[in-house]
């Protein structure tokens, strides 16, 4: 798989083109470079001048996004839709795979884009794996499928497609956050006279990967 043809990083650039800041990620779905993201990610205040551009390697420039975000009827559901974000033919796209053919344990993995703080020069990628964790219901949406992923979703990884293997790639999920729990690390007791004088309790905050199936 070629990475510069499927996953993409979305900016704000100013009125010379240039990036102020990474806002998140997004892939294709339709075979006219449609792009999938999350509703957070360009659902934002745009300053005079500026706009949403995804990076094309292909041309080796930012292109402006120059229609308007399709977002999603429930303003709880976290998924935009960018339609023909490219300036040139565009033939690559993961196909959605049923949800009915996903499976806690199903092994998926995402490659993604990240930077701690936003800025433009220090966005880093990564590839993440692991096995679904299960399954939910949206608190708002109760037709819309959620994975819990076994790896947390990093700044800048919302929009992120979540994949699997199925007579080849296959989109499980876009992922768009995550969910935290609270684990007991160790407790500390102190006795007196048989009595409990002191305890202290230190836990520790796991946090799971949160994608919705599109």
């Amino acid at each position: 798989m070629d990475i510069s043809r499927f996953f993409y990083r979305l900016f704000l650039v100013d009125s010379e083109n240039l990036p102020t800041t990474f806002i998140g990620s997004a892939f294709p779905v339709t075979p006219d470079g449609g792009l999938l993201t999350c509703r957070h990610v360009v659902d934002l205040s745009i300053p005079s001048g500026h706009a949403i551009a995804v990076y094309d390697p292909v041309i080796s420039r930012f292109s402006r996004i120059s229609r308007c975000p399709v977002l999603s009827v429930n303003p709880e559901v976290d998924i935009a839709y960018l339609p023909n974000a490219f300036e040139h033919p565009k033939t690559e796209f993961f196909p959605i795979l049923s949800p009915s053919q996903l499976k806690i344990g199903e092994d998926v993995y995402t490659f993604g884009y990240f930077s701690i703080g936003g800025g433009p020069e220090n966005v880093e990628q990564g590839y993440f794996s692991g096995r679904i964790v299960n399954f939910f219901r949206h608190e708002y949406e109760v037709d819309q499928a959620s994975l819990m992923l076994p790896f947390p979703v990093l700044e800048g990884m919302s929009g992120s497609p979540v994949l699997t293997y199925h007579n080849g790639p296959k989109l499980a999920g876009i992922a768009i956050g995550n969910r935290s729990s609270r684990i007991l690390a160790h407790e500390i007791f102190e006795f007196k006279d048989g009595q409990t004088e002191f305890k202290e309790t230190i836990n520790r905050i796991i946090e799971f990967g949160v994608a919705y199936h599109p």
